[in-house]
């Protein structure tokens, strides 16, 4: 009877509800909503305190979005404006104004989803938010000679709508962060740290308050959101929710192409890791498999979406994702296994011939395909990646390395990041990481030869018999007595045995291998630090992971550790998040506004512009008049359309730019003088630009000024303010014929 009873409570214990295990999950959800609503509300402060957002005119809202920006709003634009939303869908699909007069699908070729989305979103609510409640206008007295301008605020307003989408993006971006800096480090304590490091060192993290629609913002929650689940799926050894995150990967993984084409690269350096994992053993293949299934399926998926994007079929990762499915399909199964010190540098020189074989296989199948379908869409960043490397030098190549963003990583990012704490945090957490899993590794193994020696010093107690000709039995096996001692040496050789009991964490050796991955990008571009440093904020938590500490010798060492880090962090993150609200700024380009005005005023609504990508952007989203070339350079017709309009900058005759306007259809070009008169001593002005593209021209005169200083045949001057200057452009085909009278 007591037995039953005790079998009983047995049975209710086990399905009582685990109150512990609900409310640490209910602290954690508390937590990362809390973090990422300080920083939703905290960027979009940053925001207006840098605009002035709230007293700007529509147009300069509109102005203030630069190059990319305005033209990925431009889109959003257009589906909020066009009735109904289907012909809105359908204009996107063959649009004609971002590449006069040719046309194009923009679903196709630009990653405007998160823009349809958001649009979708307005439209649906836009009976609710058309309202006084969410929607308040005033007029605003902006004096110097400037009129006065309606300005209108609120959710209703559909500017305020799409950047408030943004904002809670950046919020979901810390949310993401928390959560996998807990689930990595084991800690909430580590999570904390984390979104503390993220603030101390936020402009090196994020530039959401400056560019709010940039591509990276839109994929970067989405990206750590992914990372945070694959780490997951890394350490769920008895595969209990395969399924469940195979899937929500999956999801994140197409999301994650559709909203960033730089995605791609991402995911490549990711396959990557997963292949060389599983070649030195830290995973099996069947996670492999996995892992490549998700990706599978997300790839496809995007592309699908994306209505068979050039630029992601050709893609290196498509091209490596392959090789290394056929590799685990067909060829994981003959590996060697380690059984002495010999089949330890074999296994080794093999590995290295794997990697060596799968890269080049995939080199050459990129190049197989991009030849066979003549496509050269991505053709502009291996020109980057040459010219970073070499001396090579072109014009594409200069437009990219002359901006800041995509210049090498500078110092004074490292010394930031020391004097903030985070990479001597992240570099301790490497550090004890490394030291735990040698001295673990080293623990069991001990343990392991101590069982041993037992085991064998058992048997052969002395029992009256010669052991030396008798076999004796564990577990049922029969060993031999020079078996028995070859084993032993096996298990002494030191080589063999770390080899064969080395016992790594995956997700901590995926999060550290992606950490070297994204440390080389952004050492390459400084704009791809955005995912360099919240890496290293991630892996700073590893602080807190109690049983990295296990080893840590005195016991009161991780104490100081802990503590000096945390003070010096408390400083900084007081200090930064200071200076980033004293900051205060408003927007204001009369000039510009003078432009776009003249331009809604005086052109034809068919009126086709050329001019730099930047204000082409600002005058397709503005105006709503066509352009013939647009910021988007991933396709290798655009980037053919820029390098023809940016001829008027170089060194060419004006019959030259006439011909290469004329061939585009162009109405009207707009010459801007900050580039026709500009300076730079880093050799990147357009004319230093147009001396290295086309050296035997140096000595000519520079085809700009000679537009602004004297008249031009077919490129006739219709108006003119202090930075900008607009020529109509006289077709050829256009005769005037006098009559003639027959007296």
């Amino acid at each position: 009877m007591e037995e039953n009873t005790v079998a009983v409570e047995k049975v209710v214990k086990q399905k009582s509800f685990p109150k512990n295990k609900f409310l640490f999950s209910i602290t954690i959800v508390s937590i990362a909503t809390l973090v990422g609503y300080v920083h939703y509300r905290y960027v979009s402060h940053l925001f207006e305190n840098d605009r002035n957002f709230a007293y700007l005119s529509e147009l300069e809202r509109e102005m203030s979005f630069r190059t990319e920006m305005g033209f990925y709003y431009s889109y959003y634009k257009t589906l909020v404006h066009e009735k109904p939303f289907v012909a809105g869908i359908s204009k996107l699909m063959f649009d004609k104004s971002v590449e006069h007069p040719k046309e194009v699908n923009a679903f196709n070729r630009f990653n405007i989803h998160p823009e349809v989305l958001i649009a979708a979103l307005y439209r649906y609510f836009e009976v609710w938010l058309n309202t006084t409640e969410h929607r308040q206008c005033h007029i605003i007295d902006r004096g110097h000679d400037l009129s006065p301008v309606e300005s209108c605020v609120g959710l209703g307003q559909p500017i305020y709508f799409y950047l408030e989408a943004i904002w809670l993006l950046a919020g979901l971006n810390v949310t993401a962060l928390f959560l996998h800096a807990t689930a990595l480090s084991n800690s909430i304590l580590g999570g904390i740290f984390t979104v503390m490091q993220y603030f101390a060192n936020h402009s090196e993290c994020t530039r959401v308050m400056w560019a709010p629609n940039e591509r990276e913002n839109m994929a970067g929650p989405l990206l750590i959101l992914q990372c945070w689940l694959v780490s997951m799926q890394l350490r769920d050894r008895e595969r209990k929710s395969t399924f469940p995150l195979q899937i929500s990967i999956f999801l994140l993984n197409c999301l994650c192409l559709l909203c960033w084409q730089f995605t791609q690269f991402i995911f490549l350096t990711q396959t990557a890791i997963f292949f060389v994992m599983e070649q030195i053993r830290v995973i099996d293949t069947k996670t492999l498999c996995v892992l490549l299934h998700s990706h599978f399926c997300g790839l496809h998926t995007a592309i699908l979406l994306l209505q068979g994007n050039d630029m992601l079929k050709s893609s290196l990762y498509a091209s490596f994702f392959a090789v290394v499915s056929v590799y685990a399909l067909l060829f994981s199964s003959f590996r060697l296994k380690v059984e002495n010190r010999l089949d330890v540098f074999v296994e080794a020189w093999l590995v290295l011939l794997r990697l060596s074989i799968v890269t080049c296989l995939s080199v050459y199948l990129k190049s197989a395909i991009g030849d066979f379908f003549e496509m050269k869409e991505d053709g502009h960043v291996w020109e980057l990646l040459a010219s970073k490397l070499t001396d090579y030098k072109s014009f594409h190549t200069m437009i990219y390395t002359c901006s800041e963003v995509f210049d090498f990583l500078p110092l004074g990012s490292f010394v930031r990041s020391v004097g903030g704490a985070l990479l001597p945090s992240a570099l301790t957490a490497i550090a004890l990481a490394t030291n735990y899993t040698i001295k673990e590794t080293r623990s069991k193994i001990e343990r392991k030869i101590d069982k041993e020696i037992d085991v064998n010093s058992d048997d052969g107690s002395d029992s009256g018999i010669d052991s030396s000709d008798v076999k004796t039995k564990k577990s049922g096996v029969t060993i031999k007595e020079e078996e028995r001692d070859s084993d032993i040496d096996e298990i002494r050789d030191g080589l063999v045995r770390y080899v064969k009991g080395l016992s790594i964490d995956p997700a901590v050796c995926y999060n550290l291998m992606q950490l070297v991955a994204y440390g080389l990008m952004a050492g390459l571009v400084m704009r791809l630090k955005l995912l360099f440093v919240p890496q290293l904020c991630i892996i700073s938590s590893l602080l807190f992971n109690t049983e990295y500490h296990r080893y840590t010798k005195p016991y009161y060492l991780k104490y100081v550790i802990i503590i000096c880090n945390i003070w010096s962090l408390v400083n900084t993150m007081y200090l930064n998040v200071t200076k980033e609200l004293s900051h205060i700024g408003e927007f204001s380009d009369p000039p510009l506004e003078e432009l776009l005005n003249w331009i809604m005023r005086e052109t034809s609504p068919s009126a086709a512009f050329a001019g730099s990508m930047p204000l082409l952007a600002t005058v397709l989203l503005s105006t709503r008049r066509p352009v013939v070339a647009h910021p988007h350079y991933e396709h290798y017709e655009a980037r053919e359309r820029a390098y023809s309009v940016y001829k008027m900058y170089g060194r060419f005759s004006a019959e030259e730019i006439y011909e290469e306007l004329n061939k585009l259809k162009v109405t009207y070009v707009v010459v801007e003088t900050k580039y026709c008169y500009g300076r730079s001593k880093k050799g990147c002005s357009f004319q230093d630009i147009w001396d290295v593209e086309v050296p035997a021209r140096k000595r000519d005169p520079s085809s700009c000024l000679t537009l602004l200083l004297s008249p031009a045949e077919h490129l006739y001057p219709v108006f003119r303010n202090q930075h900008y200057a607009v020529f109509n452009v006289h077709d050829y085909s256009v005769r005037y014929m006098p009559r003639s009278f027959v007296s």
